[in-house]
């Protein structure tokens, strides 16, 4: 399996799996939904999806571990996957993930991926949430540049909830340039869960 197709894999098993995270839909209309508690934070969400990240790393047999620093800078990660049986000690870091669900914050995470030439990660993930339609072409844009400067420099995937509803993924690996989109709806229990609206293109 290439990097590409295993970050592929990574990205649809989050999209498939969305309505397990038990997300219940926000109403934005409400005046004082803030004092209900029935209704999520935005770290209700940071929790669920860092947490399905740390488990399905530990189902495949790496040791899961949050805010870890790697690299020469020592950048932390929300959640990075460790081999604990490296045949390469260069390669025990596997994969490091980098949540943010501040729009303002976002350009941040974005740096921290591009510019992670220090990380010793086989595999770079970034999640937003949620930025505005203008502000997510202007993180594709920089995300375009550096693989057009880098093709194979690092193997990325970043996943981000875009407006009141839309998703998109960009993969850059193995020398190629992927992106898929799609969809967050509410069940009629409230909750969230995703679909794809197109294949990889």
């Amino acid at each position: 399996m290439t990097s590409t197709e295993f970050l592929k894999r990574l990205c649809e098993g989050y999209v498939r799996s969305y309505r397990t995270f038990n997300i219940r839909e926000i109403p934005y209309k409400m005046r004082d939904f803030r004092r209900n508690p029935i209704h999520p934070r935005w770290v209700d969400e940071t929790h669920r999806e860092l947490n399905f990240f740390a488990q399905l790393g530990e189902a495949l047999g790496y040791v899961a571990r949050f805010e870890m620093g790697t690299g020469r800078k020592r950048r932390r990660w929300d959640v990075s996957w460790v081999d604990p049986d490296p045949k390469v000690k260069e390669k025990q870091v596997v994969l490091c993930i980098e949540r943010e669900s501040d729009d303002h914050k976002a350009d941040n995470a974005v740096g921290k991926l591009l510019g992670a030439e220090g990380s010793k990660a086989c595999y770079l993930v970034g999640l937003l949430g949620w930025v505005t339609k203008d502000h997510f072409r202007r993180i594709k844009r920089r995300v375009e540049q550096m693989f057009v400067e880098h093709p194979k420099d690092r193997s990325i995937l970043l996943l981000a909830w875009v407006g009141e509803d839309e998703f998109h993924a960009i993969v850059a690996a193995d020398g190629k340039l992927s992106t898929r989109e799609g969809k967050g709806y509410v069940d009629e229990d409230k909750y969230w869960y995703a679909r794809f609206l197109g294949g990889w293109q």
